[in-house]
């Protein structure tokens, strides 16, 4: 496929991007609330991917009353994620390779996700990507999360980039949302949830995998200036 800019940059979102947790926190959520005495389905799961905690935080309140037992819920959460990432989270198909591929052609890389600061460190450093990132953004670090663009729009600032030369990768419709507002060049690879057609239309590609993206870009680079060429 043809670029609109020449790919200066690389922004990732991390769960359900880079790391196959998206599976893992509904998992976890529908546990804590069996736990704390309150049915937590899938579908209200499927709500809250891509959002940061307190919005989700929100809807658990609007969804269940104000006695919901919330600090409760998400100790319990947290303590399912924490046994069951006791050995490091998976990567998403094609993740490694690509950071490695981006990291080889010296592109710049950022990490733009709704998962606290420490939590996001965990993960990347167990599953030895923290290394390659030069920016990490996480909801520690801005005002408004997804689908506000900020999180994109300080990863590229971190990166030293315009938002429009870099290449945004989102797993979910709201981190979709949040890349395409930055005005970033985005690729959807869609994990639990699929795009709607009016997201779709928001995104350069819909793949089905992070491998599909590394052999778009290999194919960009053989067929168009190098990656990381600035247009003229």
């Amino acid at each position: 496929m043809v670029f609109p800019h020449a790919i200066e940059a690389v922004l990732f979102d991390m769960d359900g991007t880079l790391l196959d947790t998206e599976r893992l926190y509904v998992d976890a959520w529908i546990a804590a609330g069996r736990a704390v005495g309150y049915e937590i389905t899938e579908a209200f799961c499927h709500r809250m991917i891509g959002k940061p905690m307190q919005d989700c935080e929100t809807m658990m309140i609007e969804r269940f009353g104000a006695d919901f037992p919330l600090d409760a819920c998400i100790e319990a959460c947290g303590a399912f994620v924490a046994r069951a990432s006791r050995s490091g989270v998976p990567l998403k198909e094609g993740a490694r390779e690509l950071v490695d591929y981006l990291t080889a052609m010296n592109i710049p890389l950022a990490i733009a996700t709704s998962s606290r600061r420490p939590t996001a460190e965990h993960h990347l450093s167990r599953c030895g990507l923290l290394s390659h990132f030069s920016a990490l953004v996480t909801r520690d670090d801005v005002l408004r999360g997804k689908p506000h663009p900020e999180s994109y729009l300080r990863a590229a600032r971190a990166l030293g980039k315009e938002p429009r030369r870099c290449l945004a990768l989102e797993d979910s419709p709201t981190g979709l949302r949040s890349a395409a507002a930055s005005g970033a060049m985005t690729i959807m690879a869609p994990d639990v949830l699929q795009p709607s057609a009016e997201e779709r239309a928001l995104c350069l590609a819909v793949v089905a995998s992070l491998r599909d993206v590394l052999e778009m870009l290999r194919a960009h680079a053989d067929t168009q200036r190098p990656l990381g060429a600035i247009a003229r």
